[in-house]
C-alpha cells in the first residue's frame, strides 16, 4: 500500500471512531411510565397511596395513613404538564416532582431529556444527581449557584453545561410554584415575601375587594401626578395604581361579573386603578407598551374599595410582567405615561421607560449567569482587548520595538490555555454555530429565536462576539491562532517535545479541505435533529480536553487523546486538517479587508514560506487567507531589516529607519493589491512631484545560472538618471558587470534567505 493511501486509511478510521454509534441507539427516556406506582413511590417515598392524575396539570394526590385515617400528604406532577422550558437540546427537560402540603419539594426524578453530551448512562446520572439538590427546598425560595443569601437555596451547577443547569432549575421551580398556587398551598404574597405561613386567600365575588387586598396579593405600583381638572394651588392630585395579577382566585373575583367568565389561563391579567377629582377619574384611552409591541386590551371595569375607578385588563399576547412595561393613558384630555418596574416599582426615569420598550424578555433569564461570572467576564474582555490591541499596533511593535509578534503570540497561548482552557473553560464549538444556524432557520420559518441559548454562557458569548468583530478586519486567525484553548494546548505541547513530523505539501493541500464537509455535515445534522448533530459533533475533542467531568464515552476519550498526542509529533494536526469550527470561521474570511502585506520578491524568496508552520503561504508568495492562522511570522519577517531581502536592500541604499515604509522607494516594492490607502496616497504624491511621468516601479527578479536569487531594482525619474547613479558610465542599469552605483544588486545566497 502506498504512503498516500495509508494516510487516507488512517484518517478514515479516525473519523469512523469519532462517530461510533448511530443516533437511534441513544435512549433519552429514563422513566417509561411516570405515573406507575413504582415511579410515584420512588419520587414520594413517604406516601402510602396515590390517586389518579386529574385537574389542569394532571396532578396525582399523595396520601399517607395517620392513625388509620387517609390524609393528603402532597402532590406529584410531571413538569411537562405544567411548563415548557426548552433546554440546549431544543426540547424540554422532563422531571417527575413531589410537593408536600407545606410547599416543600420532596422528590425529583429525571424522566426524559435531549441535551447534547448527556447521552451516556453516567452523564445522565450526573444530571439526575444535580436535580436531587432541589429536594428539600421550599417553593418560596430562589435557587442560587453562589453562596446563599437570605431566602435562597444553593445548588452546584453542572460543569460546562450552563444552559442545561438553568433549564433544569427553571423547569422544577416554576412548575412547583404553579402547582402550589393552583392547589392553594401558598398565596401570591407568600411567594413574594418568602413565607409559607399563609394559605391562598379565596376571594368571593360577594365581597368587594379592597386596595389592600390587591396590595397583599400582587406587587402594586403607585404614581402621584397633578390632576387635569385641579385648579391652580389646589391639593387635588391624580393617583395611578397598577398591579399584575397571577392569583387565580383574584382573577375570578375581578372577572366575576363578566359574561365570558375569567380569561384564558395563558392571558396576562393587569389591574389598573385611578384616584382623581371630577371628570378625570375615568381614562379616555389606555394602552400598554413593552419592547417593540403595543397592546390595547379590552377594559373590564371592576369595583375596588379605595379607588375612584379601576379595571382589569386581559392581555392576550406576550406581555412579560417580570420586565418593565409602559402604561399610556389619556385622562381628562391629558396624556399620562408611567413605567411599571418588576416587583411593583414605579419607575419615573425616562431611561427606564425606554428600557421597558426595548429590553427583550430573555435578558432576565440570563442575568443571573452574568452576575455569577462578572469577574471572569471582565477579565476575558480585558484579555481579548489586549489581543486586539496587539493586532492594531503590531506593525508598529515590529518596526519600533524589535519584538517579534509571534513571541507575544506564544505567551498569549499560555494565558489562553491556563485561563479559558482549564481555569474557566470557554471553548467555542461547532455545535454553537450549528445551533445558531438552526435558530435562524426557526426564526425565518416560525418567527422564534432563543437568544438565551447563546447568552447563558457569558464567556463563550463574549468570545463569539469578539470573533464576529475581528473576522472582517483580520480574519478568523485571531481566534484560531491566538485565542482557541485547544489550539493553544496542541501548539504548546508540540513546542515542548523534541519530535517533528510534517506531511508532504501535496498531502497537506488535500487534507486541509477535509474540515469543510465536516462542518457542513454537523450544521445540517443539528438542523435535522439535535441528537444527530451532537453525535457528529463528537469529532471535536474539546469536551474531553476541558470539560472532562462531562465525558464518559471511552471511544470519544480515546479519539480525543489521539488528537492531543498527535499534536506532540505534528504541528497542530487537528486544527489544520479536521477542525470543523475552524472551517466554519474560515468561511468568514471572505469578509477580510486587511491582508498581510507582501513584497514583489516574496515569490522568489522562500523565507516566510519555510518559517510558516501552518503552511499558509503559496509558492508565489501570496497568503492563503483560508489557511492563515495569523501567527505573524511573516509579519515579523516583513519588517526585519536583517532577515528580509527587500528591507536589507533598502537599508543598503537609503539607510533603514522605522519610517521606511512611508518612503515611496520601499512602497514600490509592496505588491499593489496589498498597499494601504495611505501608501497609495504617498505614491500618488511622489508621482505628482516627479512631473507625472514617473514609472513607479521597473524591476525584475531573476535566477542567475548558478541558481542564486538576485533582485535587480531600477528606479528612474522622468528627468533622467536614477538617484545616486553614475551617469558617465552609460549603463542602463541592466549590466551587473559594470559595477556602477545606479543598480542595486542583492545576492540572496542559495534562495533560502
Amino acid at each position: 500500500m502506498s504512503r498516500r493511501r495509508r494516510i487516507a486509511v488512517v484518517f478514515a478510521l479516525l473519523l469512523v471512531l469519532a462517530v461510533p454509534a448511530p443516533v437511534a441507539a441513544v435512549d433519552r427516556t429514563t422513566i417509561d411510565d411516570p405515573f406507575s406506582e413504582r415511579s410515584l413511590t420512588k419520587v414520594y417515598p413517604g406516601a402510602d397511596d396515590f390517586s389518579e392524575p386529574s385537574g389542569q396539570y394532571r396532578t396525582v394526590g399523595a396520601y399517607r395513613q395517620v392513625d388509620g385515617e387517609r390524609q393528603l400528604a402532597g402532590y406529584v406532577f410531571l413538569t411537562s404538564n405544567v411548563v415548557d422550558v426548552e433546554g440546549y437540546g431544543d426540547e424540554p427537560i422532563e422531571f417527575l416532582v413531589a410537593l408536600d402540603t407545606n410547599g416543600t419539594i420532596r422528590g425529583v426524578e429525571l424522566v426524559e431529556q435531549h441535551e447534547p453530551f448527556f447521552d451516556r448512562t453516567s452523564a445522565i446520572q450526573r444530571l439526575r444527581r444535580f436535580s436531587y439538590q432541589m429536594v428539600g427546598m421550599s417553593v418560596t425560595q430562589d435557587v442560587t449557584l453562589r453562596d446563599p443569601d437570605g431566602n435562597e437555596h444553593h445548588v452546584d451547577a453542572l460543569t460546562g453545561a450552563s444552559v442545561t443547569t438553568r433549564a433544569s432549575i427553571e423547569t422544577v421551580t416554576r412548575s412547583a410554584r404553579i402547582v402550589a398556587k393552583e392547589k392553594g398551598i401558598v398565596s401570591e404574597s407568600a411567594l413574594d415575601d418568602g413565607s409559607t405561613n399563609e394559605t391562598a386567600t379565596n376571594q368571593s365575588s360577594e365581597r368587594r375587594m379592597t386596595l389592600g387586598d390587591l396590595g397583599r396579593g400582587a406587587p402594586l405600583a403607585r404614581w402621584d401626578a397633578g390632576a387635569p381638572d385641579a385648579t391652580a394651588g389646589s391639593n387635588d392630585s391624580l393617583t395611578l395604581y397598577a398591579a399584575p395579577i397571577e392569583s387565580d382566585p383574584v382573577k375570578r373575583s375581578l372577572f366575576a361579573d363578566r359574561a365570558a367568565g375569567p380569561p384564558d389561563a395563558n392571558a396576562t391579567v393587569l389591574w389598573v386603578g385611578l384616584n382623581a377629582p371630577g371628570s378625570a377619574s375615568r381614562p379616555e384611552r389606555l394602552r400598554l407598551h413593552q419592547w417593540t409591541r403595543s397592546y390595547a386590551p379590552p377594559v373590564h371595569e371592576t369595583r375596588i374599595d379605595g379607588v375612584d375607578w379601576s379595571a382589569a385588563l386581559a392581555i392576550e399576547g406576550t406581555l412579560d410582567t417580570a420586565s418593565p412595561f409602559v402604561l399610556d393613558l389619556t385622562v381628562g384630555g391629558e396624556r399620562l405615561s408611567r413605567t411599571y418596574g418588576p416587583g411593583g416599582l414605579a419607575v419615573r426615569r425616562p431611561v427606564d421607560a425606554v428600557a421597558a420598550r426595548t429590553v427583550p424578555a430573555w435578558v432576565g433569564t440570563v442575568e443571573s449567569a452574568w452576575q455569577d461570572n462578572w469577574l471572569a467576564a471582565a477579565a476575558l474582555v480585558v484579555f481579548l482587548t489586549g489581543i486586539v490591541g496587539i493586532f492594531t499596533f503590531r506593525s508598529r511593535i515590529s518596526r519600533r520595538t524589535g519584538w517579534t509578534t509571534n513571541r507575544l503570540r506564544i505567551g498569549t497561548l499560555g494565558v489562553t490555555l491556563a485561563f479559558i482552557g482549564w481555569y474557566h473553560p470557554t471553548q467555542p464549538t461547532t455545535q454553537q454555530i450549528a445551533i445558531l444556524v438552526r435558530e435562524l432557520v426557526s426564526w425565518a420559518t416560525a418567527g422564534g429565536f432563543r437568544w438565551a441559548l447563546f447568552f447563558s454562557a457569558p464567556l463563550v458569548a463574549i468570545t463569539f462576539i469578539c470573533i464576529a468583530l475581528v473576522i472582517p478586519k483580520w480574519g478568523r486567525g485571531v481566534f484560531c491562532g491566538w485565542i482557541c484553548p485547544f489550539g493553544a494546548l496542541s501548539e504548546l505541547l508540540y513546542k515542548l517535545t523534541p519530535w517533528e513530523y510534517e506531511l508532504p505539501r501535496e498531502y497537506h493541500v488535500k487534507l486541509e479541505k477535509l474540515r469543510y464537509p465536516l462542518f457542513v455535515a454537523i450544521v445540517i445534522g443539528f438542523v435535522i435533529s439535535t441528537d444527530f448533530g451532537a453525535t457528529l459533533a463528537k469529532v471535536e475533542p474539546f469536551k474531553a480536553a476541558f470539560y472532562s467531568s462531562l465525558v464518559t464515552d471511552p471511544v470519544y476519550i480515546a479519539w480525543s487523546a489521539l488528537l492531543v498526542v498527535s499534536g506532540a509529533f505534528m504541528f497542530r494536526p487537528y486544527c489544520r486538517y479536521v477542525c470543523p469550527l475552524g472551517a466554519g470561521l474560515a468561511l468568514g474570511n471572505v469578509l477580510q479587508r486587511e491582508p498581510i502585506q507582501r513584497y514583489d520578491l516574496c515569490g522568489d524568496c522562500v523565507k516566510c514560506q519555510s518559517d510558516c508552520e501552518f503552511q499558509a503561504i503559496e509558492d508565489d508568495g501570496s497568503i492563503d487567507r483560508f489557511q492563515c492562522f495569523q501567527c505573524s511570522v511573516c509579519v515579523d519577517n516583513y519588517y526585519d531589516p536583517e532577515g528580509c531581502p527587500v528591507v536589507l536592500q533598502y537599508d543598503n541604499e537609503h539607510g533603514f529607519t522605522v519610517d521606511a515604509w512611508r518612503d515611496p522607494a520601499l512602497i514600490e516594492r509592496i505588491r499593489p493589491e496589498d498597499r494601504t490607502t495611505e501608501q497609495q496616497r504617498l505614491l500618488a504624491e511622489r508621482a505628482v512631484t516627479d512631473g507625472g511621468e514617473t514609472e513607479p516601479y521597473a524591476g525584475s527578479s531573476d535566477l542567475v545560472p548558478d541558481g542564486t536569487v538576485v533582485d535587480m531594482v531600477r528606479r528612474e525619474t522622468a528627468g533622467g538618471d536614477a538617484p545616486g547613479s553614475d551617469a558617465s558610465c552609460g549603463c542602463s542599469g541592466s549590466d551587473a558587470s559594470c559595477g556602477c552605483s545606479g543598480t542595486a544588486w542583492l545576492d540572496g545566497g542559495d534562495g533560502d534567505a
